[in-house]
């Protein structure tokens, strides 16, 4: 097909541009020296015919854990691999002994063919969404089945696709082998696409089985043990221009609540600083939380560190949910609730549409326009039970909708094999 050719001489093409910006970047220093496997230049060694499992960032990585915990656990000689697309993502795998991790290669030709020739996976799961032509067509012709769990689409991404119902389907739908939806709707989606129905199941969504390790629950209620005179809002997994309205809010709310202490968290590393040299020029008291001593003056902390959202959710009053305050499409408020704090939102939240209006309709979470933060986040630090009733009614959605878990792997028994 001719647009199959166009896009793997683009790619080919476009590869080496992408890997050389990405090198010299802010971010590039994160990956290492392993930033050559975005051109798939992974060891040569025997990789034991793995399950390769791809989460491309953190959001989807924090949502697949317990699935490849629980897969190790039913089938533990399998060899695991597993590949993120940032280093986030992979920070999330490093005390995992079980599981290899490698960066994903760029969705090149060449990358694709190196990488999968190396590794010779038994199957490639990959965590919602994230599909490349290049990839499906290389694993279809060495004859690797390709899943798709916590599959979701939405009405409007199957409305673009289906402007291009056949080309989705030659590039990509023809060439996976089950997609495991997250919903009805989703599976519906998909089928609109031409997926037959024979590959579309429903499992619910694996974020609801969100397992958090208690010693970062621990350190979470050590941290906030250090503040015993303060409330916490925190701001969580911040984006270019999120921050500025976060202590917009933090100020307003302030004014009326003397003790409140703002734990801002910016989802990339590379804008700790900036984010950091923000608050301070905002006039607040401003700390790292690697800082050796934090003064219980300070009214704001930057959480600076990697993989340990657990513990700044765990510390925290009240969690606002970022993603959500510009329109990145919102995270998973499921995060913070596993932990047993309560989350609010602002107005963008798309990519968790469902979670968020199961748990707004059964008075769990608040979604709200960033200009009626303020007040909510005000009413709230000063009601216990309301922050409490919160509480109790997220953790039974939550505990209500566990068991995609199971189901997924019940599914994917071949691969186990």
């Amino acid at each position: 097909m001719i647009l199959s050719l166009i896009y793997k001489v683009v790619t080919a093409v476009l590869a080496p541009v992408i890997y050389q910006k990405i090198r010299f970047s802010a971010k590039g220093n994160a990956y290492g020296e392993r930033i050559n496997e975005l051109l798939g230049n992974i060891p040569e060694k025997d990789y034991h015919s793995p399950v390769w499992f791809h989460t491309v960032s953190v959001g989807e990585t924090m949502g697949a854990l317990p699935l490849i915990k629980k897969f190790h656990e039913r089938w533990p000689d399998k060899h695991i691999v597993v590949t993120t697309s940032t280093p986030t993502g992979a920070a999330l795998y490093k005390n995992l002994s079980y599981v290899e991790h490698h960066y994903a290669p760029l969705d090149s030709p060449i990358a694709v063919k190196k990488f999968t020739e190396k590794l010779k996976p038994s199957a490639l799961i990959i965590m919602e969404t994230e599909l490349w032509p290049n990839l499906l067509q290389e694993l279809e012709s060495q004859d690797v089945p390709v899943y798709l769990i916590n599959a979701r689409l939405s009405e409007r991404s199957a409305s673009r696709y289906a402007m291009l119902k056949s080309t989705f389907n030659t590039l990509i739908g023809d060439k996976l082998k089950m997609l495991i939806c997250q919903t009805v709707d989703d599976r519906n989606n998909f089928e609109k696409l031409g997926i037959p129905p024979n590959k579309l199941s429903i499992s619910g969504s694996l974020k609801f089985d969100i397992d958090v390790n208690p010693e970062k629950i621990a350190l979470g209620k050590k941290f906030k043990k250090l503040f015993p005179e303060k409330q916490i809002l925190c701001v969580a997994s911040t984006h270019q221009g999120e921050d500025e309205i976060a202590l917009d809010i933090f100020k307003e709310v302030k004014n009326s609540i003397p003790n409140l202490l703002l734990l801002l968290i910016p989802r990339h590393p590379e804008r700790f600083e900036s984010v950091f040299n923000l608050a301070k020029a905002a006039g607040f008291n401003t700390a790292r939380k690697t800082d050796p001593e934090i003064s219980q003056n300070t009214d704001v902390i930057i959480g600076n560190t990697m993989g340990e959202m657990p513990i700044y959710l765990s510390a925290s009053t009240l969690v606002l949910m970022a993603g959500s305050l510009v329109d990145i499409g919102g995270h998973n408020p499921l995060e913070a609730i596993a932990v047993n704090t309560p989350v609010i939102s602002g107005p963008h939240v798309r990519n968790f549409k469902k979670i968020f209006h199961d748990l707004v309709n059964n008075q769990a979470s608040i979604v709200a326009e960033n200009s009626e933060l303020p007040h909510i986040i005000e009413t709230l630090l000063n009601n216990e039970q309301d922050i409490e009733k919160l509480k109790r009614n997220a953790q039974t959605v939550l505990n209500s909708n566990r068991g995609a878990i199971d189901k997924t792997l019940n599914l994917l028994e071949e691969c186990g094999k």
